[in-house]
């Protein structure tokens, strides 16, 4: 039975390629979506070891608007903790640090490029809920607690502005007879605030059938809403979507609150934070009858000098649009 329903959802996929999608005014005309309402975890138990940064989760709400506009706003959490289980910060390792904030944001949407600016407020420390997330977490799942949160880093408010810019690269797109389609998005974005100041650039790859316009390629990250600001007028949202994603990105990070502490309070930090870190995602994404899902990875390099292993955290999203 199932067979049959994949082979069934296949060729229904498939026939986008052959038969032209209706316009407005035409019959079988199916509005894009304008409503996006997204729930992103990450978490680096999936691969057996807890440390670093070792969970996020981020939810947003993203709202077409005309012309290629749209606002989104957001409620954002990540955890840091020491790569040994101890009572408090560990020498040469990452310190425990936790942030929370809420955003809102403004997307442009086109064909070509797109950019995405987000404004969050928030705050780090115990106000941050960290501590509590990880513990009952732990607790609801019989996992070890850790007891060092006592050494975090110290709660101080959060003014976090980021930017990204979004290019489409046609010269890396293609449509093959059978169906397949590949696109790419060459991006850049830029971190000013209190808890982190970095730029970088960035080239995500897919491959796939009737590939959606979703902007869960990149993450939980800062200023990467639900909706994608590529713009795909060739998308059929009621037919099966499904892809491999792959993404590189590399950034100079001149600040970093979980390595380096607040602006306010002092702290000792207990290691050096590396300038330059890159990140690669791969994962596989798929969506039917609107709704959007992602499983994947986030492989990053080391984010302080005496960091003992690569960093490894998996991804799980999902979206519904209306």
């Amino acid at each position: 039975m199932s067979f049959l329903w994949f082979s069934a959802a296949a060729m229904s996929a498939a026939a986008l390629y052959t038969n032209p999608i209706p316009q407005p005014g035409e019959e079988g005309y199916r509005p894009q979506p304008k409503h996006h309402f997204r729930i992103v975890a990450e978490n680096d138990s999936g691969f057996g070891r807890d440390g670093n940064y070792t969970s996020g989760v981020r939810i947003d709400y993203t709202r077409d608007l005309a012309n290629g506009n749209a606002w989104g706003l957001s409620l954002t959490q990540n955890i840091y903790t020491p790569e040994t289980h101890t009572y408090g910060n560990v020498p040469g390792q990452q310190s425990y640090a936790g942030i929370m904030a809420l955003g809102a944001g403004y997307l442009f949407r086109g064909e070509n490029m797109g950019c995405s600016t987000e404004l969050q407020l928030g705050c780090t420390g115990n106000p941050s809920l960290a501590r509590y997330t990880q513990n009952g977490l732990h607790d609801a799942f019989g996992m070890d607690s850790w007891d060092g949160w006592a050494a975090q880093v110290p709660a101080e408010a959060v003014v976090q502005l980021t930017s990204r810019q979004d290019f489409r690269l046609r010269f890396l797109e293609c449509h093959t007879p059978g169906g397949w389609q590949t696109d790419a998005l060459f991006y850049t974005r830029e971190d000013v605030g209190t808890a982190m100041i970095s730029a970088g650039a960035g080239l995500t790859f897919r491959i796939g059938r009737n590939l959606p316009p979703t902007g869960e390629l990149l993450g939980n990250q800062r200023a990467g809403f639900a909706l994608s600001t590529i713009r795909r007028p060739e998308y059929r949202p009621d037919t099966l979507s499904y892809f491999f994603v792959a993404s590189f990105y590399t950034a100079y990070v001149a600040r970093d609150f979980s390595i380096d502490g607040g602006v306010v309070h002092h702290f000792n930090q207990t290691c050096s934070r590396v300038p330059w870190q890159t990140e690669t995602r791969v994962g596989l994404g798929a969506s039917y009858k609107g709704i959007d899902y992602f499983l994947g990875a986030l492989f990053y390099s080391d984010r302080y000098r005496t960091q003992d292993w690569q960093g490894r955290v998996g991804t799980f999203s999902i979206t519904w649009n209306w």
